[in-house]
């Protein structure tokens, strides 16, 4: 089964002040379309991490070097970390609609 992985909402980074919360546009538009398609959190292992790094989870599945969000991974450890191909390919091989 493929892994989603997306950013928690109502993140901080203390680089931009601690009072202030951040979501990522990328990670909110996969969660639109997980909204669009529920079904999608059958067809997909979707998963959740913290914006600060590192990320445990990811690097565990495809290294330290590669634990951007959002990313999609495949049981044979190779991975799309391109918001629009990630949306390609959910069109293609989980039969939701185009975007127009």
């Amino acid at each position: 089964m493929e892994k989603l992985f997306l950013i928690k909402p109502d993140f901080q980074d203390i680089k931009q002040g601690a009072d202030i919360k951040f979501f990522c546009p990328n990670c909110a538009l996969l969660e639109g379309l997980l909204s669009f398609y529920p079904r999608l959190r059958n067809e997909l292992q979707v998963n959740y991490v913290d914006f600060a790094r590192p990320r445990p989870a990811i690097i565990e599945l495809i290294g330290e070097a590669n634990q951007s969000c959002p990313v999609l991974i495949f049981e044979d450890g190779t991975f799309i970390n391109e918001p629009e191909d990630i949306v390609r390919y959910l069109i293609k091989n989980h039969n939701i609609g185009h975007a127009h």
